[in-house]
C-alpha cells in the first residue's frame, strides 16, 4: 500500500489507454493476527475478514485513508479468494489484461512488485498519446 501514489499517477497519466481496477484481497498483515508494527502515517490498521461486508468496509477505509484517482475502479475479492487465487496475488500484484488473456502478470510484492516495470510496459504498449 505504500506505493499507491505511485500507482495513482500511473492511473491518471495512461487512463485514456486503460482502465484501471484495483482489487481488495484478504488482508495480509490483520490488526488481529499476524500484524507488522509499522509507521501510524502510513499505517492501514484491520482486522481479519469474518465475511463479505468486512472485507467490503475494509476496501471502503482503504479508499478513506489513501485517495486514488476516479479513473480506479476499487472492488473486494470473494471471501474465496477467487481473484487472490486466480491471479497468484499474495499480497499485491499488477495484471494487464487484454483482450482477455494475460498481457503483463508483474512480480508478487511486496519483494518484486515493480510500477516502473509496468510503466515502461504501458508506454511501449500504449505510447502516450
Amino acid at each position: 500500500m505504500f506505493k499507491l501514489p505511485a500507482f495513482s499517477k500511473l492511473v491518471e497519466e495512461f487512463s485514456t489507454v486503460a482502465d484501471f481496477l484495483l482489487v481488495y484481497i484478504d488482508e495480509a498483515h490483520p490488526s488481529d493476527g499476524w500484524a507488522v508494527p509499522g509507521n501510524s502515517s502510513v499505517s492501514f490498521e484491520v482486522k481479519k475478514h469474518q465475511n463479505q461486508e468486512d472485507r467490503c468496509a475494509a476496501a471502503h477505509q482503504l479508499l478513506e485513508r489513501f485517495s486514488l484517482p476516479p479513473q480506479c475502479q476499487v472492488v473486494a475479492d470473494c471471501m474465496d479468494n477467487n481473484a487472490n487465487i486466480a491471479y497468484g496475488v499474495s499480497f499485491e500484484r499488477v495484471c494487464i489484461v487484454q483482450r482477455q488473456k494475460i498481457a503483463y502478470l508483474g512480480g508478487k510484492g511486496p519483494f518484486f512488485y515493480n510500477l516502473q516495470e509496468v510503466r515502461l510496459w504501458l508506454e511501449k504498449n500504449f505510447s502516450k498519446r
